[in-house]
C-alpha cells in the first residue's frame, strides 16, 4: 500500500510540473520582453566586484546562476536544476545528439587573479577596503591608507579582460562544433536593414559565453530541450538562431509562435533553414509531420500583412537572433548617471578617475551636496550609481520611508570618523564629552558627516543629548580653535584637503587634537541586509603628527570607520545585462589601484 501511495504522489507531482511547464510555453505571449535577473549569466568579475548585499542579485548570501527569466510570471517549478556558477562546462545545457545526460548549463570558468589572495569572492579578491565577516577593515591601521583588501593592479585587470575574450571565442567554437554544417551567414548590410535584427541589443561589447548561456537558460526555464535532429544542420541561418527555429517548430499549438514562420517566410536565412529542414525530414517522419503542420498554419494566415520585425511576445530578440548576427552589431554604450559629492572631495575625484576607465559606458557625473542627496537621487531613479557611506545606507528605510531602494553594492575604501577638539578641553575620547558644556559641529545638513552623527545617535541615544551645530567644515574648524568647549566631526578618507588644513593649523598653533572615537557600543552593528555598519580602526600616529601629538611621542588614534560604498540600482543591471555589468565591474577594478595611489600620494602605476 505504501508503494502505491508513493507512486500516486509521483504521478501527481509529475502532472503538476508538466502542467506548469506547458503553461509557461503556451503563455509565451503573456509577458513582453525579459529582463536580466538573478538567473542571468553574470561573470566572475561581476559577481566578485559586487561583494556587499543591497537586497539585489549579488553580495553576501545571494546566489546567481545563468539564464533569462521565465516568460510567464506563474509557477516557478521546473524539472531542471539551476546551473552551477562555479563548475565550468564545455557544452550547452541543451541536449546534443550525442548527449545521454540531462543538461547542466554552460558557466564560464572562474577567473583567478594573477596574485593569490586569502580573501576571494567569485574568483576575485575583495576590493580594497572591504569589510570582512568580523566587521574589521583589513590592514587599514597598519598602513594608514585606503588599502584594506587585496589590490587590483593593471596587470590583473588586463589578464581578466584577456581571459574573458579567450573564453568567449572558445565558447563560440564549442557551439559551432555541435552542429553538422557550418553557419549560414549573410552580408552584414542585409543584417543592418532587417527590422528584427535592429531590435537586438548589444551593450558594451558582445560576449559569446553570455549570449549562449542566456539563450540556453531561456529554454531551460520552460523545460524545453532541442531534439537531436536540430543539430543535423547549421548553428545559424542569417539573423536566425537554429535552436529558436526548432523551438518554434515544437510549439505550433500556439498560433502566435507559428506566426513567426509566416512573417519571415521571405527571409533568406529562414528559407535556407527550411531547405535544410526539408532535407532532414526525408528520413525523419516526426520532423516531416511538424513541417507539414507548419505549412498548414502558414497557409491559414494568407492575406495577413507581413511584419518583418515579428516575434512572439515574451521572446527576447537576443534569443531569436543568431550569435553571428549579434556579433556584427556596434555595441551601444549604456548611460550611467553617477552621483558623487562636493567639488574637490574624494567622491568627485573617484568619479572622474572612474569615468576615464569606463570605455564601454557613457558616464554622466552628477555633483551633489553629499551622501544623503546621493541616496535620494538613487531612490528617485535620477541616478544609477552613487557613492554612499555604509551608515547612510543603513538609514535608507528611515530617511526615505516611501521609497524602496534595491541596489548592488561594492565596497571601495574606509572612511574614518575624525573628531577634532581644542587641546584646552582636555577631551581625549568621545566618552569624555560633557553634553551640558560641549558643542559638536557635525558639518552641513545632509552631508555624510552630519548623517554619521545622526546614525550614532540612533544607535546610542546618549549622543542625542549632546548639543550639535551644523556648519561648513572650515567654519567649524575656526570655531573649535576659538572655543575650548567646541569639537567638530569630519567623516572621510585620510589626508583629505580639509584634514591637511587642520594638521597645518595644529602644527602652527598646537591647539587642535584628534580625539579617539572608541565607544565599544558600535561594535557588531549590522544594517537591514546584514552588512557591518561600522568597524574600529587605528589612525597611525604618523598620519597627522601634529593632531596626534602627545606629551613626548605621537600616538595612534582609535576611531570608527564606515565604508564608502558604490551603490548601483539593480534596475540598471537588469536592463543592460551581463556585458554592461562586466564593463562596469572591470572599470571599478581598474580604478581601484590608481585611486589608492592618488589617495596615498604615491606614484600611479603605468
Amino acid at each position: 500500500m505504501k508503494h502505491w501511495r508513493l507512486l500516486i504522489c509521483a504521478i501527481v507531482t509529475s502532472a503538476l510540473v508538466f502542467g506548469s511547464l506547458t503553461l509557461h510555453v503556451s503563455d509565451v505571449n503573456a509577458k513582453k520582453g525579459s529582463s536580466f535577473g538573478k538567473n542571468s549569466s553574470w561573470s566572475s568579475s561581476t559577481k566578485g566586484t559586487w561583494d556587499r548585499s543591497g537586497g539585489g542579485m549579488f553580495g553576501s548570501g545571494s546566489k546567481s546562476s545563468g539564464g533569462y527569466t521565465k516568460p510567464s510570471s506563474g509557477d516557478s517549478q521546473s524539472i531542471y536544476t539551476k546551473p552551477s556558477v562555479s563548475t565550468p562546462s564545455s557544452g550547452s545545457n541543451l541536449k546534443s545528439p550525442e548527449s545521454k545526460t540531462p543538461p547542466t548549463g554552460y558557466s564560464k570558468p572562474t577567473l583567478q587573479p594573477s596574485t593569490p589572495s586569502s580573501s576571494t569572492s567569485g574568483g576575485y579578491s575583495k576590493p580594497l577596503g572591504a569589510v570582512g565577516a568580523a566587521g574589521a577593515i583589513g590592514a587599514t591601521g597598519a598602513t594608514g591608507a585606503f588599502s584594506g583588501g587585496s589590490k587590483f593592479d593593471k596587470q590583473t585587470v588586463g589578464e581578466l579582460r584577456k581571459k574573458s575574450s579567450q573564453e568567449s571565442l572558445q565558447r563560440y567554437q564549442e557551439e559551432k562544433s555541435r552542429f553538422k554544417n557550418p553557419e549560414y551567414n549573410l552580408d552584414k548590410s542585409k543584417y543592418d536593414s532587417n527590422p528584427l535584427y535592429q531590435k537586438g541589443k548589444v551593450y558594451s561589447g558582445f560576449d559569446y559565453g553570455n549570449h549562449y548561456s542566456n539563450r540556453d537558460n531561456y529554454y531551460r526555464a520552460q523545460g524545453y530541450r532541442a531534439p537531436g535532429f536540430a543539430f543535423g544542420g547549421a548553428p545559424s541561418f542569417g539573423i536566425f538562431d537554429t535552436l529558436f527555429l526548432f523551438w518554434m517548430l515544437d510549439h505550433l499549438g500556439n498560433k502566435n509562435v507559428a506566426a513567426t514562420a509566416y512573417h519571415h517566410q521571405n527571409d533568406p536565412g529562414y528559407q535556407k533553414w527550411r531547405q535544410e529542414a526539408d532535407q532532414l525530414a526525408k528520413d525523419n517522419a516526426e520532423l516531416k509531420g511538424k513541417l507539414a503542420e507548419l505549412d498548414k498554419q502558414v497557409k491559414s494566415m494568407e492575406g495577413t500583412p507581413k511584419d518583418p520585425s515579428y516575434l512572439p511576445a515574451g521572446v527576447p530578440p537576443e534569443v531569436a537572433l543568431s550569435a553571428a548576427a549579434l556579433a556584427t552589431k556596434t555595441p551601444e554604450k549604456p548611460t550611467l548617471r553617477v552621483a558623487t559629492g562636493q567639488t574637490g572631495g574624494w567622491y568627485e575625484k573617484y568619479a572622474s578617475l572612474f569615468r576615464s576607465k569606463s570605455s564601454g559606458l557613457d558616464i554622466k557625473i552628477i555633483p551633489t551636496s553629499g551622501a544623503f542627496e546621493n541616496l535620494k537621487l538613487l531612490a528617485d531613479g535620477k541616478a544609477d550609481l552613487a557613492i554612499v557611506q555604509s551608515d547612510v545606507l543603513a538609514m535608507a528605510e528611515k530617511k526615505l520611508p516611501d521609497k524602496k531602494l534595491i541596489t548592488e553594492q561594492s565596497t571601495l575604501y574606509p572612511e574614518y570618523v575624525q573628531l577634532i577638539a581644542n587641546t584646552k578641553s582636555g577631551i581625549k575620547s568621545i566618552n569624555d564629552i560633557d553634553p551640558s558644556r560641549n558643542i559638536i559641529y557635525v558639518g552641513p545638513k545632509g552631508s555624510g558627516s552630519a548623517l554619521t552623527w545622526e546614525g550614532l545617535c540612533e544607535q546610542n541615544e546618549k549622543y542625542s543629548k549632546m548639543t550639535v551645530q551644523h556648519s561648513d567644515f572650515y567654519g567649524s574648524l575656526e570655531a573649535v580653535q576659538k572655543n575650548p568647549n567646541s569639537l567638530m566631526l569630519f567623516v572621510g578618507g585620510l589626508n583629505s584637503d580639509f584634514l591637511k588644513k587642520a594638521e597645518e593649523i595644529a602644527n602652527k598653533s598646537g591647539n587642535l587634537a584628534l580625539v579617539a572615537v572608541d565607544d565599544s557600543h558600535f561594535d557588531d552593528k549590522l544594517d537591514q541586509h546584514g552588512n557591518p555598519i561600522y568597524s574600529f580602526a587605528n589612525i597611525q600616529k604618523n598620519i597627522y603628527p601634529s593632531l596626534q601629538k602627545g606629551w613626548i611621542f605621537g600616538h595612534d588614534t582609535k576611531t570608527l570607520a564606515v565604508q564608502a560604498v558604490l551603490a548601483l540600482r539593480t534596475e540598471w543591471a537588469q536592463e543592460f545585462g551581463p556585458n554592461a555589468m562586466d564593463s562596469l565591474s572591470l572599470a571599478i577594478l581598474d580604478t581601484q589601484s590608481d585611486f589608492e595611489n592618488m589617495a596615498n600620494g604615491t606614484k600611479q602605476k603605468k
